[in-house]
């Protein structure tokens, strides 16, 4: 009776609101494949949301990152033939891209050309100093940037990171913390990084070679120094770390694909290597990784194509012992994925322009099988998962998305996960209802409202949440808005209520911007102490 009494009042309370930072998080769902923002690779907020410079597609000088190796040779041999591109719908028609790819990205590109008269440039340097506070801990992030360079470093106690970027015709240059992600991520993935196939778009990793960390937390990074050196269709790299770990690489990239080798070395896997290769034929994208490791060989081979105008299939067979998965077990799997989309396109309320437009049904399948042996002591164990997602756009301020996932394993019970978001947008405006239901050693059942307004300046969500999950094992993860910068997807156990209120407000002095942000937070659950959160965040960017 409480969990319905929670949602009346919240839905008396809050019955529009906007989503934060829509931008980020939509492209970090499609660079990432995942099918929730529960799902989402932290890295990928993180990259999008310390993003000063929007990526030039007319530069003669782009790094993978959020742009491929295979787009960014396919826009060099555009731009070769036709010339600079000069609107959106012109990139749709770059092999590698796509209305998806270009509506999804579009907030981090630029389609300024220096080959226009009267082109104007991006400022010349671009600072940026962030300050939290919580009940618990202090955190600092600050960072200096120009186009072609930038210094930054955070801090929370009693973690840190750090570190500087020059790009120069002489070469890329990184010094202190940064990532290193190459093919299929079998042999070089370092960072945070989740394991999905929920999706027909998570088959396919998207490899962002070195990239600088801009964290609290430099758990799984290297600190050293990494330096990369390129033409047009070819790439070196090596890197070094502080904890004697070193390595270097060569790959060329074509308007067909790419291909690409890896040998690395350290203290505690010794002497490691891979080759990968990417090809694409057709609107057809196939992918490969064979690597070595401690006497062990791995290997990982996915392919996504087209099935008539508007669907997709996707394949992938792998090879990952322990050596490989960081786990005690090894993986040796089988997945299959469909997607479909509407070919009507709803247009969105309150929204004009490219990328105004929505379809107005997506669907999509995936199915993933898998053999995952501990050692001598358990050689059969099972693991069976399926995923179901489809978005429905009712009408144009409207929405309707259903999450079914199933996952079996011969080893324990079987848990099945069941998630319905109804969405109300117009403009700055929209609400969410939630209701997510769990069955593993029993059920466990969440529902949340949230509401709030969004414009260019001010900012304000109000979210009340309602759960009965008795058992851990039928926890349910649910992502928790913050301030930008912050990423927090806590798991949910017990019987209680929650509730919470983030507000923001953006001030502009000069050449100045201020952000503050506040999110403050209370939850009460049955047997336990209540829990309190107050988080404060001071930004400022020039």
């Amino acid at each position: 009776m409480r969990h319905i009494v929670c949602v009346a009042v919240a839905a008396l309370l809050s019955l529009e609101a906007a989503s934060q930072d829509a931008s980020v998080l939509r492209a970090a769902l499609y660079l990432s494949g995942a099918s929730s923002i529960e799902e989402v690779d932290q890295d990928w907020i993180e990259r999008l949301e310390g993003m000063v410079f929007k990526v030039r597609v007319n530069s003669e000088r782009l790094r993978p990152g959020i742009l491929t190796e295979y787009q960014i040779a396919a826009l060099a041999d555009y731009r070769a033939t036709s010339g600079d591109i000069l609107s959106w719908e012109e990139l749709m028609l770059v092999d590698g891209f796509g209305r998806e790819a270009v509506e999804a990205l579009q907030p981090f590109l630029s389609l300024e050309s220096r080959r226009l008269p009267g082109a104007v440039g991006s400022p010349r340097i671009r600072a940026e100093a962030l300050a939290r506070t919580t009940l618990k801990q202090v955190g600092v992030k600050a960072k200096v940037s120009g186009e072609n360079w930038r210094v930054g470093g955070a801090w929370r106690n009693p973690d840190w990171t750090a570190h500087a970027e020059a790009d120069t015709r002489w070469g890329r240059l990184v010094l202190g913390d940064f990532n290193v992600r190459y093919g299929e991520g079998l042999a070089q993935w370092s960072g945070f990084s989740m394991e999905s196939l929920s999706t027909v778009d998570a088959f396919i990793r998207r490899s962002t070679g070195i990239s600088p960390v801009w964290s609290y937390t430099s758990s799984s990074v290297h600190r050293g120094l990494a330096y990369e050196y390129g033409g047009r269709h070819w790439r070196a790299s090596a890197w070094g770390t502080l904890a004697l770990a070193f390595g270097t690489r060569g790959e060329y990239s074509g308007r067909w694909g790419q291909v690409g080798g890896t040998l690395a070395w350290s203290r505690s896997n010794g002497l490691s290597g891979s080759a990968d290769a990417r090809l694409n034929l057709r609107g057809a994208d196939y992918t490969a990784e064979a690597a070595w490791r401690k006497r062990s060989v791995a290997g990982k081979a996915s392919a996504r194509w087209k099935a008539g105008s508007q669907g997709k299939w996707a394949l992938q067979a792998r090879v990952v012992p322990s050596q490989f998965s960081g786990k005690k077990n090894g993986e040796y799997g089988l997945a299959a994925g469909y997607a479909l989309s509407s070919g009507r396109w709803v247009p969105l309320a309150g929204r004009t322009g490219f990328g105004s437009s929505v379809p107005f049904y997506k669907l999509s399948i995936t199915l993933d099988g898998a053999l995952l042996p501990v050692g001598g002591v358990d050689p059969r164990r099972l693991q069976v998962r399926g995923y179901l997602n489809f978005d429905w756009q009712v009408f144009s301020a409207w929405s309707l998305s259903l999450r079914l996932t199933e996952r079996y394993r011969n080893y324990e019970p079987p848990r099945t996960d069941f998630r319905a978001d109804v969405r109300f947008a117009h403009g700055p405006w929209l609400s969410v209802l939630r209701g997510e239901a769990v069955r593993c050693k029993s059920w466990g059942l969440l529902t949340y409202l949230e509401g709030g307004y969004k414009n260019e300046v001010l900012s304000t969500y109000l979210r009340f949440s309602a759960f009965r999950i008795p058992e851990w094992a039928d926890r349910i993860y649910c992502y928790e808005r913050d301030a930008p910068g912050t990423f927090s997807v806590p798991a949910y156990s017990g019987t209680g209520l929650s509730g919470s209120v983030v507000a923001g407000y953006k001030l502009r002095l000069w050449r100045l911007t201020f952000k503050a942000n506040l999110r403050a937070a209370y939850m009460l659950r049955v047997g336990r102490a209540p829990t309190p959160t107050l988080n404060f965040q001071l930004q400022c960017t020039y």
